[in-house]
């Protein structure tokens, strides 16, 4: 696999893939665990104690503030008192497992200004700074209840892979990405909620408008903006939990990271979809979200890959996989194998190339999802029939969403799936053009060169250990 691929990044890749070691379980001695959990707690007992102070801000503001609704009195009232206790049972070491209803409680205070519709923006945005700053002390901070905050000495990149997924200068791209989808959909979800008059569009005039308030919209039980900035909310947090080897140290981080940018995705792109099918009109800050998101997708799933390699060799070896994806381990290595670059030395251009390793964009997903893109925007520019229309705005959301992905190199072979959307477009435009010779033309001029378009694999500069040889 590594002959004949173009260098991009600062750091060689592996031309050979190194002997994997002896697997090592985290929690192979039980009473040594045990002792290092209880020490872990001893050293995070403050963050109980802020916890706790941020319960009885909770408890005490029905008394100082104008909820201007009984329910979420009562709610926060009734989650700070619950905070309170569980925090206090999960004090002592023997019962740690007490914090996973604080972090129920605090998913609760995300969730509540949603459920109730909150007649103020005051209530909307304290329950959700006080839910994450919850959230950050109880489990970002800590770790897991039980995992005792361990990780153990061992290599940073993962067996045959030339850099390390789960490094800080991999993830910052992610966590930004997601932030911005979060102020993004905070901004729509307070003209939901009715606390702003007028939402801006950068793109389409009133096209936000409409969306928001469309009968789609409207039919959700809550706000499906203000949702969608709690989820991204979680996104950001998850891809700050865990250190630089999280892929073998925490697993679970990973698989909840990778829980909450895929659903997020498939999210995003059913919504895009929905918007000229059923609406009639585009959200141009919601694009944007989506955008923002479908970067992310490709940044993320490397860690996946790892994490699958990893307890797959658990497995092989005997491991409770069930064990490891909670507690994690590590493989037996020298002292420097493994481990990640010094980079106090790197450039803002090697920083950068550093940050985006794995992923590349080829000329031909380039112009896969320039395609995609012109087919959604079709339908406005160049008008045919409405089931035409739809087909456009279906396929081309397809073509976007599959080229996005395969930029991964992990995910390279994804690009395949393009093939039957492209001969989808070509039928599509036979079949429903309606006798417009243009559109006609754009549909099989478009497919086809989606199809031709999905063949070319384009260049691969890193090493994925016995993954290699999925990456064609």
């Amino acid at each position: 696999m590594a002959s004949g691929r173009t260098a991009l990044t600062t750091q060689p890749a592996a031309k050979h893939q190194p002997r994997v070691n002896t697997f090592v379980e985290v929690n192979s001695d039980r009473a040594s665990l045990e002792a290092l959990r209880v020490r872990h707690q001893y050293r995070t007992l403050w963050t109980y104690g802020i916890n706790a102070m941020l319960a009885c801000w909770l408890i005490t503001c029905p008394f100082l503030m104008d909820y201007k609704s009984l329910a979420l009195q009562t709610s926060d009232t009734i989650c700070g008192a619950a905070i309170l206790l569980f925090e206090f049972l999960a004090f002592s070491p023997k019962r740690h497992w007490f914090r996973l209803g604080t972090l129920s409680a605090a998913f609760w205070l995300l969730l509540a200004p949603l459920m109730f519709w909150s007649p103020t923006p005051a209530v909307y945005l304290q329950d959700t700074l006080v839910g994450t700053l919850i959230i950050t002390f109880a489990l970002l901070i800590p770790g897991l209840p039980g995992q005792a905050g361990i990780e153990m000495d061992g290599r940073d990149i993962p067996p045959g892979w030339s850099y390390n997924p789960s490094s800080w200068i991999r993830r910052w791209l992610g966590i930004a990405l997601a932030l911005a989808g979060f102020l993004i959909s905070r901004y729509l979800a307070a003209h939901q909620l009715d606390y702003t008059n007028t939402v801006w569009d950068p793109f389409f005039g009133n096209g936000t408008e409409r969306v928001l308030t469309s009968e789609i919209s409207r039919s959700f039980p809550i706000s499906d903006a203000g949702f969608g900035a709690v989820a991204y909310v979680m996104e950001v947090m998850a891809g700050c939990m865990g250190g630089r080897a999280r892929w073998r140290t925490a697993p679970w981080t990973v698989a909840f990271f990778a829980l909450l940018v895929l659903p997020l995705g498939i999210t995003s792109i059913i919504l895009v979809i929905t918007q000229p099918m059923f609406v009639g009109a585009w959200c141009g800050l919601c694009l944007v979200a989506a955008a923002f998101l479908l970067t992310s997708v490709p940044l993320a799933v490397h860690e996946a890959v790892a994490v699958g390699q990893f307890l797959v060799l658990a497995q092989k070896q005997g491991k409770s996989v069930w064990e490891v994806f909670w507690h994690g381990g590590s493989i037996g290595v020298s002292a420097d194998e493994g481990k990640d670059p010094d980079r106090l030395q790197y450039s803002l251009t090697q920083r950068w190339i550093a940050s985006v390793q794995g992923v590349n964009i080829p000329v031909t997903l380039a112009a896969q999802i320039a395609i995609g893109a012109w087919l959604m925007a079709r339908p406005d520019l160049l008008p045919a029939t409405q089931t035409a229309a739809n087909c456009d705005h279906l396929l081309g959301a397809f073509i976007v969403t599959t080229a996005a992905l395969a930029t991964a190199e992990v995910t390279r072979i994804a690009r395949f799936a393009n093939v039957p959307f492209g001969s989808a477009t070509v039928f599509a435009g036979i079949f429903y053009a309606g006798g417009n010779p243009i559109v006609l033309a754009n549909a099989v001029l478009c497919g086809t060169l989606v199809t031709l378009l999905s063949i070319p694999r384009g260049p691969i500069s890193e090493d994925y250990g016995n993954w290699n040889r999925l990456v064609r």
